[in-house]
């Protein structure tokens, strides 16, 4: 079964914001707030490069 690139950066960004979060910060909200604002800063950066290199051949 392929996955295609979507769902995979989201699934790699989801990961890794987690890890990031629970390795990062002691309590859980500080957890939540750091992972989510690593998960947006991920699917934010993926897009903004993705839509800066579709016109590239």
């Amino acid at each position: 079964m392929a996955i295609s690139h979507l769902p995979a950066m989201l699934l790699f960004s989801l990961l890794v914001s987690v890890v990031f979060g629970v390795l990062s910060k002691n309590t859980p909200s500080e957890r939540l707030s750091y992972g989510a604002k690593v998960f947006a800063a991920f699917v934010g950066v993926a897009l903004v490069l993705g839509w800066i290199m579709y016109p590239v051949p």
